[in-house]
């Protein structure tokens, strides 16, 4: 049982950190950190360019998606964000039950489990507006 609750507890560490991953578009192009970004889920009516695709697959709910998103995209310098994929994908994953079990014949035959976990990815474009 304490093993159990200690992976928990790494797990829930770990999935605290976790930053959205960001693909840079363009080489040439840098910009400097903002602090406004606008969450967008349709391509916006003013002109603008896209130049990084952001991932998220840290999971939760979809403030704390938008808010990770957003995050990353003050970063490399985003005016907003178009959400523009959500994918949810299961994996089923094999827990050793008990590490110690031997059968009558004196061999060792560990024993597992499935468990299933959901993971959720969502895919967003980083845009700049351009200057009409």
């Amino acid at each position: 049982m304490i093993r159990i609750t200690g992976l928990f507890i790494l797990f829930i560490l770990l999935t605290g950190c976790a930053t959205p991953e960001a693909e840079i578009l363009s080489k040439t192009d840098s910009y400097p950190p903002t602090v406004n970004i606008e969450v967008l889920l349709d391509r916006p009516t003013r002109p603008f360019k896209s130049f990084a695709i952001l991932e998220d697959t840290s999971g939760g709910t979809p403030e704390e998606i938008n808010g990770r998103l957003s995050r990353k995209a003050q970063q490399i310098g985003a005016d907003a964000i178009i959400i523009s994929s959500v994918n949810d994908k299961t994996v089923t994953e094999w827990l050793l039950v008990d590490p110690y079990y031997y059968s009558a014949r004196g061999v060792y035959r560990p024993r597992y489990r499935p468990i299933q976990h959901v993971y959720r990815s969502v895919r967003a474009r980083a845009i700049k507006f351009l200057k009409e």
